[in-house]
């Protein structure tokens, strides 16, 4: 039998890593059968290490600001970036400039293709701080006539964002709404954001839809709030968006991996509401269900019932923690690793029984 695991993170372990607990604690249970992994991710934390492990990329180290960043090159020259990854040194200062400096580095080095990831990044800048990064580090923020300059040089350069949800950049659904600050700041935060979608709109116009007519705002594409409007900021350089599974599974070869399969295995750390659209679990699920073969989800935390699940096609959840608990669980000293494994050879001798 024919097993394989495609799984993002799960917990403190990145997509690697839980590919290969998942994985080593099945084929421990069940020695018979053949276990393939394919690491996945939604564009956060884990983004660089899931691409990264297909066996053509080629990881490679850039410092900034004497941080080493990894990032990945594939057999076709394209360079993956993790915006989480280079923002986690400053995070506290919700400014997207970091990234910007090791965009601008890569360009200076040749780069023509360049993929970001933007998941688990809450930047609240719309992608500000990251412009004026590639431009020089001074230019001003309220006038913004140095972004047209900045486009035409970018011209040549193939830029994609891998976000990991469809949040506009501004609303009461937009990049601020969402960012779990108190309302005076919240709204604080999209009075600026706005202000600085005015002053872009000026630069960089709208473009018309050639059905109807009527104007493609880059600020209300779905996704262009993404790690805090990082996604818009990546749209006005002439960027184009794409879900970040979508990204990962192209380059994996995902879909050829569970046609190969008899049994689909993925996870996450918490499976609930969020995780029906724009996740991992989800485009695995809907792949395994389109091409009629079974799949199991593992989590951490499971607050999804299962007529939920089975929108997906999913045929069965399971979870370190009881259905229904929530927050740590403390009835075991043991690991979240050693736990996980555990979980897993449960679950591999009820679906690969010897």
């Amino acid at each position: 039998m024919k097993v394989l695991v495609a799984t993002t993170s799960i917990g403190d372990l990145d997509p690697v890593r839980a590919t290969q607990v998942i994985g080593g604690a099945w084929t421990d249970r069940s020695p018979h059968v053949t276990l393939t992994t394919r690491p996945m991710s939604a564009g956060g934390g884990g983004f660089v290490s899931a691409v990264g492990a297909v066996p053509s990329a080629e990881q490679r180290l850039v410092v900034h600001d004497d941080e080493p960043v990894t990032v990945v090159r594939d057999a076709d020259g394209r360079v993956y970036v993790e915006a989480a990854q280079v923002l986690a040194v400053r995070r506290e200062d919700r400014s997207s400039y970091a990234l910007g400096q090791v965009l601008a580095g890569l360009v200076a080095d040749g780069v023509t293709d360049l993929v970001v990831g933007v998941g688990d990044v809450t930047c609240l800048d719309g992608g500000l701080g990251m412009l004026q990064a590639l431009v020089d580090g001074d230019a001003p923020a309220d006038d913004l006539t140095w972004l047209d300059e900045l486009r035409d040089r970018l011209r040549d350069v193939r830029i994609t964002a891998a976000v990991d949800d469809n949040l506009p950049l501004l609303g009461f659904h937009g990049a601020a709404a969402s960012a779990g600050l108190d309302a005076q700041e919240a709204q604080a935060r999209e009075q600026a954001m706005g202000a600085y979608v005015d002053r872009a709109r000026r630069v960089v116009p709208a473009a018309r839809d050639l059905l109807t007519g009527n104007e493609r705002r880059l600020d209300r594409e779905p996704g262009a709030g993404a790690g805090g409007g990082l996604a818009y900021g990546l749209l006005l350089l002439g960027g184009r968006l794409r879900e970040a599974p979508d990204v990962v599974a192209e380059v994996n070869g995902l879909e050829e991996a569970i046609a190969a399969a008899d049994l689909v295995v993925t996870g996450e750390t918490v499976f609930d509401w969020r995780s029906l659209e724009h996740s991992v679990l989800a485009r695995v699920s809907r792949s395994a269900a389109a091409a009629a073969k079974p799949v199991v989800v593992l989590a951490h935390e499971q607050q999804v019932g299962r007529r939920e699940a089975m929108s997906l096609g999913i045929a069965g959840t399971y979870s370190v923690i009881d259905p229904g608990r929530r927050g740590p669980d403390r009835r075991t000293g043991q690991e979240p690793e050693v736990r996980l494994a555990s979980l897993v050879r449960r679950v591999a001798g009820t679906w690969t029984p010897a």
